[in-house]
């Protein structure tokens, strides 16, 4: 009896095989017979297998649509960058461009406002002189038969001529008009007050105004600057330029720009239908209902539906389009403006459209891995195409900001040096001269009659006649003279290393060259003759504007004494 109860312990000792390894070894078995699984273990790998799929499905899915979204937003700030560019790019051409027609006008109230005539006119009234009291009448036949005013009349309509402005008038300290160059017009300035014009009352004070508004006499709106005349030290009056609008359009030639004043009144756009609009928040709706009449002849003003705001690296949106704008701005302070420029940006909402079919094409090859394999390899291939596609666009506008540095360096139809980049170009020569005691001179030159050339063969002839103009000069010049155009047929040349009288004797050159060397035309050659004015550095404290001053002084001495002749400064 003992010997089967140490059996019977010695059983019960030996531990059980686990179920589950028994029913695998039992399918095992199965698998290796050929018989059909037991539906229970079926089901079971059926499960897994589906967990794995929708698993592996889900994050495909899930990385597909993460990196649709990375791509988007990429592509969507590479399209908002590139109407970004081309907005800043608008307007540094715009602003250029305006700085450059404007700033000559400016000068010329500056240099008029120096000239004995204007001071002595002027003195005759007194620095305490109120406006008329005595009829319009009376003041225009009073004022028109002085012989001292009536003379500063036909210089003012010669001046306005020849240097291409609209209008230069003359104002006593009373703020009366005493000269202007509509002499012999239809429309005249003499006898009308303007005191209470903002540029008036700035030069009154002894400051340069600039400022927009519509005519008083002429009835059109314009940008007026003006000049302080003192005589013995103190103000005597006003002198004035008038700036159509129309004289500075082509300035406005890029396509979304327009150009507003200090009150935020659009004054000049590409699209006409924008201009004596107002921005939104404009100081002009703040001011009193006269002084809107005065200066714009009108009280009620339209604005602009646009939400967003200028610079602020957003998108804004206006009625009637459909796409959102970048909208930029920059203020041109010394001319009381500022440049705008409203560019859409364009594709977006073809973006989102791409953005949606590709998490369509790819979350549905998450469910059939070829079709992953197969759309992964198509979305790639895609986005590479985009990349290059952003490669050539960028390498593009690396190009056209390389064309507006050049730009904005030189004049486009003659290749010299334009007025800022000349202007820069002095004032390092000032700087140079000053600190080691050399010599520097600045000739100033006018083509004679130039209004007639494009009067009588056509504004193409004009513009080959400044190409030859330009060759013609370069010829006479040394290495390290340089060449600038000021605005219309006017140019400097910078001369450093040379007094007065060295480039007297280069203006003399030049005058000889442009003389002997008629402008080559299809019908005839167009003789050329110029006019030259010539300063000299004086002084570590002479400036850009008072060296530029004086040789405009001279070139204007030149074409008053007969043109096609040298004036020397003083």
């Amino acid at each position: 009896m003992s010997e089967p109860v140490g059996r019977a312990v010695a059983v019960e000792a030996c531990p059980a095989p686990p179920r589950e390894r028994v029913e695998d070894a039992h399918s095992a078995s199965q698998r290796r017979e050929g018989r059909p699984l037991p539906s229970a273990a079926r089901w079971s790998r059926a499960g897994l297998t589906v967990a794995l799929f929708a698993a592996l499905t889900a994050g495909l899915v899930s990385f597909a649509w993460t990196l649709v979204e990375w791509q988007t937003v990429g592509r969507r700030a590479d399209l908002i960058q590139i109407a970004t560019t081309e907005a800043r790019r608008s307007v540094s051409v715009v602003a250029a461009n305006l700085s450059q027609v404007l700033s000559r006008h400016d000068g010329i109230a500056s240099v008029l406002a120096e000239t004995t005539e204007v001071k002595a006119a002027l003195a005759s009234f007194g620095w305490d002189a109120v406006a008329s009291t005595l009829p319009m009448d009376a003041r225009i036949a009073a004022w028109t038969r002085r012989p001292d005013l009536l003379a500063l009349d036909r210089r003012f309509h010669f001046a306005a001529e020849s240097l291409g402005v609209d209008a230069l008038w003359l104002m006593n300290a009373g703020g009366d008009c005493v000269a202007a160059s509509s002499y012999g017009g239809d429309l005249n300035f003499v006898g009308t007050n303007y005191a209470d014009r903002a540029y008036f009352t700035r030069a009154r004070a002894g400051l340069h105004g600039r400022q927009f508004a519509v005519g008083r006499v002429k009835k059109a709106p314009a940008l007026f600057y003006s000049a302080p005349v003192q005589s013995d030290g103190r103000s005597v009056g006003v002198m004035a330029v008038r700036t159509d609008l129309p004289t500075i359009a082509t300035a406005v030639n890029r396509a979304g720009t327009f150009i507003a004043d200090d009150d935020g009144v659009i004054i000049l756009a590409a699209d006409p239908a924008l201009e004596m609009r107002t921005l939104p928040h404009a100081t002009v709706l703040e001011l009193p209902e006269d002084v809107r009449s005065a200066r714009y002849r009108r009280i009620a003003f339209e604005t602009l539906d646009i939400d967003g705001e200028p610079d602020s690296g957003g998108l804004a949106r206006t009625s009637g389009s459909p796409f959102p704008h970048v909208w930029e701005r920059r203020a041109v302070p010394e001319h009381g403006v500022t440049v705008h420029a409203f560019v859409p940006v364009r594709g977006l909402e073809s973006l989102r459209t791409d953005a949606r079919v590709a998490k369509l094409l790819l979350s549905g090859s998450g469910v059939i891995v070829l079709l992953l394999a197969f759309g992964g390899v198509a979305y790639f291939r895609r986005e590479r195409r985009n990349r290059a596609s952003m490669a050539a666009a960028n390498q593009k506008l690396s190009e056209l900001n390389e064309s507006l540095e050049r730009i904005a360096k030189t004049d486009a139809l003659t290749g010299c040096y334009n007025r800022r980049q000349f202007r820069e170009r002095l004032g390092t020569e000032i700087v140079r001269a000053g600190r080691y005691e050399r010599p520097l001179s600045v000739i100033s030159l006018d083509i004679d009659f130039f209004k007639l050339i494009n009067d009588s063969f056509g504004h193409a002839a004009g513009d080959l006649a400044l190409q030859h103009v330009t060759r013609t000069i370069r010829r006479q010049l040394r290495a390290h003279d340089e060449l600038g155009r000021l605005g219309g047929e006017e140019f400097s040349v910078l001369v450093p290393e040379t007094g007065l009288e060295g480039a007297r004797v280069v203006a003399e050159r030049i005058r000889t060259a442009l003389k002997a060397s008629p402008v080559p035309h299809q019908n005839a050659p167009i003789a050329l003759s110029a006019s030259f004015g010539v300063a000299t550095m004086k002084s570590k404290a002479e400036t850009i504007d008072t060296l530029l001053q004086r040789a405009d002084k001279a070139l204007y001495d030149a074409k008053a004494n007969g043109r096609d002749r040298i004036a020397l400064a003083e």
